[in-house]
């Protein structure tokens, strides 16, 4: 064996690795003590920090989007590292551990064997302090004397990747700055041209975590504040999209090529390219025309290899829900006074009316599309399960292949969505164009006003020449704008509406009577909804603060009374009062209805329309707390439940299928959302019929 230069170090400097300290626990069988977590790689406690929770997310990356063996990875290994000491010139040795090492498939898990090693340093930590970066190259630097090794550096926000070689000369050792490492399978080589190079389908919150690095770098490199960091990502996320539609593979970075200016200044071209692409060809029809990417070839480089590394097209749709809104969320509409849905209870609303394909759905408030992206989630699944695929829920590449063509089609003739803000417009289409487009029956106007005398405008006449209509949507899931700080006073548009006047008891019915000042938007929302609704099939999912439904008075109850004459009232669901937390403080519940067809009104006894049973529901946990924070299901004990949970894991090479089975112990979400979905399943298939 060659000996090689050892690297001068500080014998004194400490190897400061976030989560390799934490003691592993042996506890009872399913017992979990306060703030733990069980690790994805050995099924045993860990202490929750957020130190921790990167590497559990670094872990899921290599076991999922690297395809590493479990078998053949370490958490918190200990290596001895040989090193000369600068002020006397002898050869010492010391202990250090990494977060996580990767050894040679099927070898002993010994030092020799490492090809990968991984450190996650404390949050807060700058790459370029003796904390940072300098460690991993440290470790690499006298890990073993194989001619090439990976590694990767993180404090969790941050992420960098490096090759450490021996200088043939001098045997010292060389580290080079890549944007990502190959897995075991591959080469360097496999990541420095495009055509060879791998996408790879992210997981857990790994395109989340890209998201916000590419975020925080246009913030901190690029001065960049408020919305103009938004639209550059947007920009180049469409540029990414349209790369992947075409298997041009020019959205790419060479592991090698951003460490110089010429080799930034061809990613530069690439992206700049695809881009005018974009906004000239194919999504012309989302841009002005004037929209250009302002990013240095240094930036421009940097953020296409963060975003580069990924198929966005064939990652999970959650998963780039909850990344696409977080940043959705930090720019338009905090500063808009916005908030979103969370997913787990715009799934729960679609998977209770069970939308199939060909049936047409609107959000007249869609904001940046969440109900619509998850609609288009719910039939895919559909298709692939019609299909055979065995997991439709991790469906691999060519089974969505397979689905491809129907998936789209159900987008661009089925999904509508509408909102007055032209700029959440434009990030609707992107979250539509992210998950196989759709993106052009996303129109912006004010909901309300259509169809009122008078306020016709050019996104309305767009919507209906695209086949959008009054009657003419099979569902509609919405979260409308709510609130007394924000009433319509439109005497127009309060005029066109029966609950944009005040209402009286007559008898056993009520009467309409003078026009109102001003009415919450929300009210109006109820009636705005039903409109589009077709007659006697159309069902609605709506999120409407409980006032409505449990305040007094005269007026409130006439809400409530229209609300049940034109409608039959399907379900009800009360979300606990986390549930918007902790962007908004409000208590509310999921509301579905079905509007009535003519001929039940004219049926209609002393009583009103008929009612069957209602389904009802008080969710009392939504997978989180007050702050945020992730909650779990708690034993009577309080100790939280932990399960064995089997999963098959599936990837393609080539054309061949391959598996393998890993089972782990995890604890269970306390989320109540699927459960109530599954009951309401059940209760409209022995009332007959699907969820309405």
């Amino acid at each position: 064996m060659t000996r090689r230069a050892r690297p001068k170090v500080d014998p004194e400097e400490p190897l400061d690795t976030a989560p390799g300290s934490d003691e592993e626990s042996d506890g009872e069988e399913g017992l979990v003590a306060e703030e733990t977590l069980i690790c994805a790689l050995t099924g045993l406690a860990r202490k929750d920090t957020p130190d921790e929770q990167t590497l559990q997310s670094l872990i899921e990356q290599l076991l999922r989007e690297y395809d590493v063996d479990p078998k053949d990875m370490e958490r918190d290994f200990k290596l001895t590292l040989e090193f000369e000491d600068p002020s006397t010139g002898r050869v010492k040795s010391r202990h250090r551990t990494v977060s996580l090492a990767v050894f040679e498939q099927g070898q002993a898990h010994e030092q020799a064997h490492v090809i990968r090693v991984a450190l996650v340093a404390k949050a807060g930590t700058k790459p370029g302090s003796t904390k940072g970066v300098s460690q991993l190259e440290e470790v690499l630097g006298a890990v073993n004397d194989r001619a090439q090794i990976f590694g990767l550096w993180t404090n969790g926000s941050e992420l960098a990747f490096r090759m450490r070689t021996f200088v043939s000369r001098t045997g010292a050792p060389e580290f080079t700055e890549l944007t990502d490492f190959p897995a075991p399978d591959e080469s360097l080589e496999d990541l420095e041209t495009a055509e060879r190079r791998p996408l790879r389908v992210a997981s857990g919150d790994s395109l989340l975590r890209a998201f916000k690095r590419c975020h925080d770098y246009l913030y901190g490199n690029q001065a960049m504040r408020g919305d103009r960091a938004f639209w550059q990502l947007l920009h180049l996320i469409f540029a990414k999209i349209l790369d992947e539609q075409q298997s041009r593979r020019a959205f790419f970075v060479g592991a090698t090529e951003g460490n110089t200016p010429a080799g930034q200044k061809r990613v530069a071209k690439r992206i700049h390219d695809l881009f005018e692409e974009a906004k000239t060809g194919a999504y012309k029809d989302v841009f002005d025309g004037s929209e250009r990417i302002e990013l240095n070839d240094r930036a421009l480089t940097y953020i296409a290899g963060e975003l580069g590394r990924y198929s966005l097209l064939s990652t999970d749709t959650d998963a780039k829900g909850t990344a696409y809104e977080a940043i959705t969320s930090t720019t338009l509409k905090r500063e808009r006074g916005q908030f979103f849905t969370p997913r787990n209870v715009i799934r729960m609303m679609v998977e209770m009316l069970d939308p199939q394909a060909g049936q047409k759905i609107l959000d007249p408030a869609c904001g940046s599309g969440g109900f619509l992206v998850v609609a288009l989630a719910h039939v895919r699944r559909r298709l692939l399960a019609d299909a055979g695929c065995p997991q439709p829920e991790t469906p691999l590449p060519s089974e969505l292949k397979r689905v491809e063509q129907g998936v789209r089609a159900f987008a661009r003739g089925c999904l509508y969505g509408i909102d007055v803000d032209p700029d959440l417009r434009k990030a609707a289409r992107m979250n539509m164009v992210m998950n196989n487009d759709g993106h052009g029956n996303i129109a912006s106007f004010n909901s309300l006003e259509y169809g009122v005398p008078g306020k016709t405008a050019s996104g309305m006449r767009e919507f209906e020449k695209r086949g959008g209509a009054h009657e003419q949507f099979d569902f509609v899931f919405t979260n409308p704008p709510f609130g007394a700080k924000i009433p319509v006073d439109d005497p127009a548009v309060l005029d066109y509406y029966d609950l944009g006047h005040r209402w009286a008891k007559a008898g056993d019915t009520w009467a309409k009577g003078e026009l109102q000042k001003k009415v919450p938007p929300e009210i109006l929302f109820i009636e705005a909804c039903y409109k589009f609704l077709k007659p006697g099939t159309g069902a609605m999912a709506i999120v409407l603060p409980n006032g409505i439904l449990g305040n007094p008075g005269e007026q409130m109850e006439a809400v409530r009374w229209w609300m049940l004459h034109h409608m039959e009232l399907l379900a009800s669901v009360d979300l606990p009062a986390e549930a918007f937390l902790p962007q908004v403080s409000v208590q509310a519940s999921c509301v579905f209805l079905r509007r009535r067809a003519p001929s039940e009104l004219k049926m209609a006894g002393p009583l009103g329309p008929k009612q069957r049973p209602v389904f009802m529901a008080i969710a009392e946990h939504c997978g989180h707390g007050r702050r945020g924070e992730t909650r779990y299901r708690r034993r009577p004990d309080g100790t939280e439940e932990v399960v064995e949970n089997t999963v098959t894991l599936r990837w393609e090479k080539g054309r061949t299928v391959h598996s393998r089975q890993r089972t782990r112990r995890v604890r269970v979400l306390a989320d109540d959302m699927p459960w109530i979905a599954a009951e309401y399943q059940k209760h409209a298939s022995r009332r007959g019929g699907s969820g309405r």
